[in-house]
Parts: structure tokens; C-alpha cells; sequence
């Protein structure tokens, strides 16, 4: 089964949500200690109103670089599935005609997620990391509205993990089923949240046109447009996007 490798973020809904700007609290806020704090600062409150529950620590920032980053994925790819494994995955998904030939699993996926990823709560760390260079091709740093989506749902993340022991849940391995069940809860519920702060709380999804399913085909529209995801076999966009959509 191919894995989103320990709460590594990719860039979801960005079509819907760049255009709604994440709801501020006061301006005069103090920031926290540590790069991005004033964004931190006012959206640890909308996140501990969305989800009725209280941060019992302040979560601790810092940033990572592009080489950093793909450092961080081959280590995750290296404890999470070893290459034989990995490789032996590869073998029966061609069997069954659910990827090409042609294509190396390994190198592929460490490609697409560092595309994708802008962000990401380590729950070995306790850190939340915002990657700077938003996007495979230079940015300096993530946009205003991006930086805000991915600080909102890491939020949510470094909340779920002083409530539930994410460290363990993610080390779930033997089980295929059971693994992928609890990435549904854990980045289903991150991504809900994440959706209600920033269009103000509430059942969003009651109140929007299609609901939840204009949601999800929102995020499947937001994805074709990332350059390596547009060409990655259905199965594996399928397969990375099931968390996030499920």
C-alpha cells in the first residue's frame, strides 16, 4: 500500500480555499516565539474553537528547506516501507496492471511529494514545519494563502497528537486496512477543521452548494494542477488522495 509516509501535508484545496482568507483574531495578538508566530498566534484560537479542545502545550515552529525536506522523505520512505518491500509492492501492482512498466516507484513518489508538501507536524519532534521554497519551482516561501492552509491543518495535527498518540497510530504497519482507516481519521479530521476556520466555523458543508462532495472535487481539481501529480498513474493519486477525501 502506498503511504503518505508520517503526515506529510500536500498542498489540498488550494482552488477553494486561496480564496477565502483565514479568519484573523485581533491584530494587536502577540506573535509567538519562533518564525511565523503572529500566524500561529491568531490561528491557535480558531482551531481550539473549531475543535472544542484546548492546546495543553504551545506548539512548537520551525522551518526546513527543499533539501531538508527530500532528506525528510527518504528517511520516512527507508522506516516506513524498505526497499525490498517497496519493491515488492512495485512488482504486484504491475501484475495487475495498476502501474506502468516503465515506472520506478521509489524515485516517483519521492518526486511527487516534494511537490507537494509545504508543511508538516512531526509527531516524533512535536514540531510543526513549514518548508520554505512553498513549491517545487523556487518560491522563496509559501504565499499568504498557502502558508495559512498549511499552518491551519498542521495546527490540528499538533492538537490531535497531544489528545490521541499519533507517533504510535503511525507506525501501524502489518495491517493495510487498519493503516489506512486511521490516516482517514486523523487527515479527514484535520482537513474538516481546517475547512471550517477558514470559511468561520460552524457545518460548513450544510450551508455550501453540493457540500461535501463539491469539496472533494474541488481538492481533485486543486491536484490535477500540480505538475507531477497531473501525471501519476490513477492509482496512486487515488491512493494519496483517499485520507484527505474519505
Amino acid at each position: 500500500m502506498i503511504r503518505s509516509h508520517a503526515n506529510v501535508e500536500v498542498r489540498l484545496a488550494l482552488s477553494l480555499l486561496a480564496t477565502v482568507p483565514i479568519l484573523a483574531a485581533c491584530q494587536g495578538d502577540a506573535p509567538l516565539p519562533g518564525p511565523y508566530g503572529r500566524e500561529v498566534a491568531r490561528a491557535i484560537p480558531l482551531v481550539e474553537t473549531a475543535t472544542g479542545l484546548k492546546f495543553k502545550t504551545l506548539p512548537k515552529v520551525e522551518t526546513r528547506t527543499r533539501a531538508e525536506l527530500r532528506a525528510f522523505l527518504e528517511g520516512k520512505f527507508d522506516e516506513d516501507q524498505p526497499a525490498l518491500q517497496l519493491a515488492s509492492q512495485e512488482r504486484a501492482y504491475k501484475l495487475f496492471g495498476l502501474l506502468p512498466d516503465t515506472l520506478k516507484l521509489r524515485p516517483f513518489l519521492l518526486s511527487l511529494l516534494a511537490e507537494q508538501v509545504v508543511g508538516y507536524y512531526a509527531p516524533a519532534t512535536k514540531v510543526l514545519y513549514v518548508v520554505n521554497g512553498g513549491s517545487a519551482g523556487g518560491q522563496a516561501e509559501p504565499s499568504p494563502e498557502v502558508l495559512n492552509v498549511t499552518i491551519t491543518h498542521e495546527l490540528v495535527h499538533a492538537l490531535q497528537d497531544q489528545y490521541l498518540p499519533l507517533d504510535s497510530i503511525g507506525k501501524l504497519h502489518d495491517d493495510n486496512a487498519r493503516t489506512m482507516a486511521a490516516q482517514a481519521v486523523i487527515e479527514g479530521g484535520a482537513t474538516y477543521e481546517q475547512l471550517s476556520v477558514m470559511r468561520g466555523g460552524g457545518n460548513m458543508f450544510a450551508r455550501m452548494p453540493g457540500g461535501w462532495d463539491r469539496v472533494r472535487q474541488m481538492i481533485r481539481d486543486s491536484q490535477g494542477m500540480m505538475p507531477v501529480f497531473a501525471t501519476a498513474p490513477m492509482f496512486i493519486q487515488e491512493t494519496l488522495l483517499f485520507p484527505y477525501l474519505s
